[in-house]
């Protein structure tokens, strides 16, 4: 009974590809991945000689996370176009799980967290600048270790849980597709963390930066604060959260509610299964647009039309400590995502 079970469950159902996963997605993925190296080699080179401040940090592994995640892209392009041709259980195949699921999963969290932490950051920065808890988000050094701690996790995490589900399920008979889609089926407790993860993480960004917007609207009168902002500098701030929350929000909310709808489906029900592995394939891809958007984003905020010059503002001797250290209140110098 258990053998027949476990059989059962190897190969739940046959899925037919849509014409979209061979003839348009494969060139979607080469696109994004040509656009991706482009937009965030120029961020890149827009950051090599920046002072290592804390949002550069997090900005820099942001870079290079996406550039990672568009390295996958060509993974996923030979993939789309030559899975028919790949057997299941080939090394080939199996390769392939690695460089799709195992690097997309990676940078999609550590993306995730690297904007948490700069969200953290320009909270910390300037609505609590004494909180103890807080600092390590304003020290270059505790940021290098945050970074390279959240790289060990998700790295670890999810290799490892690539590679225990190689060890430990059955080759599937069939087509590489057939092993690679069965296969998320089974990852029933990692999607569920990565649901948790995601709605932590936008909870808690969605908590940092609303309290930041309150804090500066509601001090954007004083004459410190508006004699180093400038007329209307507020405002530009708070678009340029809001436009990074909507970012994060368009991008990857809509791939974590299908993981939750793939969850919650009948592993038996063939028609819903190749209902989600159409969606499942459109949500990846749009979660994958935040590699090029997030770097495209930046170079508007720092291109020469939205840096306009700000009006002189003459500071009385009252408020001149606005001149001694006006990074306290900068939160857009370096202009960051």
């Amino acid at each position: 009974m258990e053998e027949a079970e476990m059989n059962k469950s190897s190969l739940l159902c046959k899925l037919h590809p849509e014409k979209i996963h061979t003839e348009v997605l494969p060139w979607l993925y080469l696109c994004l991945a040509l656009l991706g190296f482009l937009t965030n080699g120029l961020v890149l080179l827009d950051l090599w000689k920046a002072e290592k401040k804390p949002m550069v940090i997090f900005t820099v592994n942001m870079v290079v996370s996406d550039i990672i995640l568009c390295c996958s892209f060509l993974f996923r392009f030979a993939y789309l176009r030559l899975y028919l041709e790949w057997k299941s259980g080939s090394p080939i195949c199996t390769l392939s799980q690695y460089g799709i699921i195992g690097i997309f999963y990676i940078n999609i969290y550590c993306n995730m967290c690297f904007l948490l932490w700069t969200s953290l950051n320009r909270y910390a920065t300037v609505v609590q600048p004494h909180n103890v808890l807080l600092q390590v988000f304003k020290q270059p050094r505790f940021c290098h270790l945050i970074c390279i701690t959240t790289w060990l996790i998700f790295t670890l995490a999810v290799f490892g849980n690539v590679f225990y589900s190689q060890m430990n399920t059955k080759a599937i008979q069939g087509s590489c597709f057939d092993q690679v889609y069965n296969k998320k089926t089974t990852y029933k407790s990692s999607h569920i963390l990565g649901i948790i993860i995601f709605f932590l993480n936008l909870a808690l960004m969605s908590t940092s930066y609303g309290l930041l917007v309150y804090h500066l609207q509601r001090i954007h009168r004083t004459s410190l604060v508006r004699a180093w902002l400038g007329p209307g500098g507020g405002l530009r701030v708070r678009r340029k959260i809001m436009a990074s929350v909507v970012l994060f929000i368009t991008c990857f909310l809509p791939y974590h509610i299908q993981r939750t709808i793939i969850i919650q489906s009948d592993p038996g029900d063939c028609v819903k299964q190749q209902r989600n592995s159409y969606t499942h394939s459109i949500t990846v891809l749009v979660a994958a647009l935040n590699s090029c958007l997030n770097p495209t984003l930046y170079l508007i905020i720092r291109s020469t039309f939205c840096r306009k010059k700000r009006p002189v503002t003459h500071v009385t001797a009252d408020n001149s400590r606005c001149n001694q250290d006006p990074g306290k209140h900068d939160i857009t110098a370096p202009e960051t995502i």
